[in-house]
Order: C-alpha cells, then structure tokens, then sequence
C-alpha cells in the first residue's frame, strides 16, 4: 500500500511541476518597414507596409520562455514618391516575407491575473529564422519577378563576378516588448522586431549598372528597362553607365516588425485531490 501511495505522490509531483509550465498559442499583427537601397528619411512613410502570423510559446519559468512564430509580411521600397523625386535612379520594389522563427524570451518580472501579481513587464527576445522573399517590381501595371531578370548581370557569362542570389535566407530576430495579463488566459503584447539578414538582395539592388545591350541580348527588353528606370522620368535623363553604382554592395539589407500579439494561456491538469 505504501508503494502505491508513494508512487501516486510522485506522479502528483510530476503533474503539478508539469502544470506551473504554460502553454500559448496566438496571433500576431504588425507594421512592416525596409531598410536598404531603396528607402529615405523622404520615402520612409510611404513604404511602410504590413503583415501577420500565428505564434506558440512555451514557458520554461517565470522569466525566460521559448516562440516559434509563422509570418507573413510585405516590404517595399522606392526611390521616389509620386509627386517628389528623391533620386535619379527611379527604382522601386516590393516582396513577399513568409518566415519562420524561433526566438528565446526573457521577461524582467512575472506577471498574472491575481490580485497582488504585475500586470505588465518589458521583455527581450532574440533568435534565428528563416526566410523566403521574392522581389518584384511594376511596370505598366503589371508586376514582375525580379531575380529571373538578372538586372545587375547575375548569371551572365559576360559578369561571372555576379552570382544569383538564394530567395530563401537565414537571419537573426531581435527586439523588445511590453506585455500585458489581461485576465487568465489572454496576454497581450506591444512588440519591436529587427531582422539582420544575410543578403543585400531584398530590393533587388546591390551592385553595379551592367550593359543593356548584354542584358537585352540575355534576358530580353523588360530585364533592360527594369535594371535602368531612370529614363522614365524623362528624356533630359541619360542612360546609367555600366559599371556605375546601381547600389550599396558593402551593406546588407533588413526589415523590421512593430505591433501586438494576443495569445491564449492553456493551463495544464494538476493530480486530482484525495477523497
């Protein structure tokens, strides 16, 4: 008899640790903004854009606890607004984002619905994701995929110094974040996210302005008139010199999230009482 009731304690033990640990499960919701060639104290506002995910969380104590996320996001980017031109190169672009991301989370205090618990506390989170982006840019009111276009030359014979860039990439998380306890079950969270990523092809502009006679010959008229707009803005303007700068090559780019997350505690069964 003692046996059983010592392994029914034990068992007891395990469930009600079990049950301190906490589960959520929620969505997300923010503001998306690009940093790279393509974006300006001018242009800052206009390319702010927009995405969305669903998130779980599992808590490993009351400080530190492990997300995985899935967005979706769109960035975008441009040289110039419709009514003020900020640079001669005329570029523009806009990507899809579905990422993928597990980050480690360190609250600064405990929170709860009861009584006497805080209600509130900042909070810090980094991690690792990955990312698949595909840029694109419009033309005649139709948009177009980018990469296959080889615009600063990627993959031609004639700029073997160019490679094409991977659509799927790997970056680091970062941020913080103020997080509320609504009542039992709902949290919700005011969050800041950073992405540093490994490529500077977000926008499709990194390198050098290639020949467009080549890239004609290569990847047909739309790769040339989409590699070098700066002619759109009007005949006074002369073609780029292959050779010149198209972007930053020495920088890489990055995005950022700003907005909430709300999620659902799912409080776990402890041992039943004696009777």
């Amino acid at each position: 008899m003692a046996k059983h009731v010592m392994g029914l304690l034990l068992v007891c033990f395990g469930i009600s640790v079990a049950s301190a640990q906490k589960l959520e499960y929620g969505i997300n919701g923010f503001a998306t903004s690009y940093f790279g060639e393509l974006n300006n104290s001018i242009t800052f506002a206009n390319n702010i854009r927009y995405g969305g995910g669903v998130h779980v969380r599992r808590h490993l104590n009351p400080w530190w606890s492990l997300r995985g996320d899935v967005n979706w996001a769109r960035v975008a980017g441009s040289d110039n607004r419709p009514d003020f031109v900020t640079t001669l190169r005329n570029l523009s672009f806009r990507s899809n984002i579905i990422e993928f991301t597990g980050v480690m989370e360190y609250r600064f205090r405990e929170i709860g619905h009861r009584r006497n618990d805080y209600k509130m506390t900042p909070y810090l989170f980094g991690g690792v994701n990955l990312f698949r982006f595909n840029p694109q840019a419009e033309y005649r009111g139709e948009w177009y995929d980018l990469k296959p276009l080889s615009t600063e030359g990627q993959g031609l014979l004639e700029y073997p110094e160019s490679t094409p860039y991977a659509l799927t990439q790997l970056g680091i998380p970062f941020g913080a974040g103020l997080r509320w306890a609504l009542n039992r079950y709902w949290r919700l969270s005011l969050e800041a996210g950073y992405r540093f990523i490994y490529t500077d092809h977000l926008d499709d502009v990194s390198g050098f302005y290639v020949n467009s006679d080549i890239l004609r010959a290569n990847r047909g008229p739309l790769a040339a008139i989409l590699a070098d707009r700066g002619r759109e803005l009007g005949s006074g303007v002369p073609p780029a010199a292959p050779g010149t700068f198209r972007g930053a090559p020495r920088e890489r780019d990055s995005f950022m999230y700003f907005g909430f997350s709300l999620s659902y505690v799912v409080y776990r069964k402890t041992c039943p009482r004696w009777k």
